[in-house]
């Protein structure tokens, strides 16, 4: 370059920069806890969070984290310094960093503006990379100027050159194809540093996972076990010959079963195979429950025999998970829309939930739920071990789905 200043100047500032991105790439697998140095350096103030920013959604550009792209960008620039300064000061290469460091900088305002209205969140760190941008835009132009004699006459070079011509330059291919080359290999370095990163964090992950479950294992030994059988009934979701069968009492109004079985019915999915879900009634209203002393409006006992005169059908499944996603009380008129909705009649499937053979099913449920010493909703039971009632956390539940498989390895 004619001013040495300025090389060294971008080569500080890519520097800087890639020790930046490497941090924040860091960040993005494994966020900052509060005793980690620089946690107070990314939270200072009500509007900074590293961590908020670098592990949203905003944070990955197709598949490799934005941090990636700009550990590539650097290597990338800085080869292109080194290929400026020791091989050739050919225009075309000057132009490029003209136009590579604008994009970057534009890059940068995209991604401010999302922080401000999106993320609602800064990243100190982020920022950083942003100004380092725009003092290699900067210095660019600077140099550019300089060899040019001013903008003006270094963007007229650009329209007075022949492409064609340029292209078939021998010197210009070499350039080219240096520069494809290095950028293939920033591009790789981005990719391969992830995957390290990736691959750390998995194994930190699994670790992790391993040390919980062996501790909650002790505990979950000492919860009851139960003699239960699902012979008479079919998996809500799964098949019999899955190893883990989890059965879930539930009560149609009762707000901690909808969100039970709605985190249920997830992790039947997720280990698919593995996990199969039955659903047994037990409504806590004493009109068809004689095991709850105290009696309601019957809305949960209706809800729960319409279900069982549905069981076997193909609208089963649906009922249910209609009525436990509505919000509020499962009343008559909410049974009627949902069964309507099914295109089923309203009047006939009324007059099948109230034949003695519906009612059988209700209450084979509600007698071995009783026999079970069941008392509250959703009463959980993992294979022959049944949970505290309530919803327990999903990790909790996962937990005990991965020590129930591991027992049938």
């Amino acid at each position: 370059m004619e001013n040495k200043n300025i090389f060294f100047a971008m080569i500080i500032i890519c520097v800087v920069a890639l020790i930046d991105s490497l941090y924040l790439l860091y960040v993005h697998y494994f966020p900052l806890v509060p005793d980690a140095p620089l946690f107070a350096l990314c939270t200072a103030g009500t509007m900074f969070d590293c961590n908020a920013v670098n592990t949203s959604a905003y944070a990955v550009l197709f598949g490799l984290p934005l941090s990636a792209w700009g550990l590539s960008f650097y290597i990338f620039f800085i080869t292109i310094l080194m290929v400026y300064y020791t091989y050739s000061r050919h225009f075309i290469i000057e132009f490029s960093m003209l136009w590579l460091t604008l994009f970057a900088v534009l890059l940068s305002v995209v991604l401010g503006f999302i922080s401000f209205s999106k993320i609602k969140k800064f990243c100190s760190f982020c920022m950083i990379l942003w100004l380092c941008n725009g003092m290699l835009l900067v210095l660019v132009c600077v140099h550019i100027t300089r060899l040019y004699n001013g903008l003006k006459s270094a963007v007229n070079t650009i329209h007075d050159f022949d492409v064609i011509a340029l292209i078939k330059d021998s010197h210009v291919q070499k350039i080219i194809l240096i520069l494809s080359i290095a950028g293939i290999i920033s591009l790789g370095l981005g990719y391969g540093l992830d995957a390290s990163l990736k691959y750390a964090y998995n194994q930190k992950e699994k670790e992790r996972q391993a040390k919980l479950i062996e501790e909650f294992k002790k505990d979950y030994e000492q919860y009851e076990k139960v003699s239960i059988t699902v012979d008479d009934i079919e998996p809500f979701i799964g098949k019999k010959e899955n190893p883990v069968h989890i059965v879930v009492f539930f009560d149609f109004n009762c707000g901690a079963c909808h969100r039970a079985i709605g985190l249920l019915n997830e992790l039947a999915l997720k280990y698919e195979g593995s996990v199969a879900l039955y659903l047994r009634h037990f409504p806590l209203d004493g009109t068809c429950n004689k095991f709850i002393e105290h009696t309601k409006d019957g809305a949960s006992c209706h809800a729960s025999l319409v279900a069982c005169a549905l069981y076997g059908e193909k609208e089963y499944h649906e009922y249910i998970m209609q009525l436990m996603t509505h919000r509020g009380r499962v009343e008559d008129d909410v049974i009627k829309e949902v069964v309507t909705g099914l295109k089923k009649n309203y009047t006939q499937l009324e007059a099948k939930a109230n034949t003695p053979h519906v009612n059988k099913l209700l209450q084979n449920d509600i007698t071995l739920g009783g026999k079970l010493g069941i008392h509250a909703t959703p009463t959980i039971i993992i294979n022959n071990t049944k949970l505290r009632p309530g919803i327990p956390p999903a990790y909790i539940l996962e937990m005990a789905i991965k020590i129930e498989m591991a027992k049938k390895m």
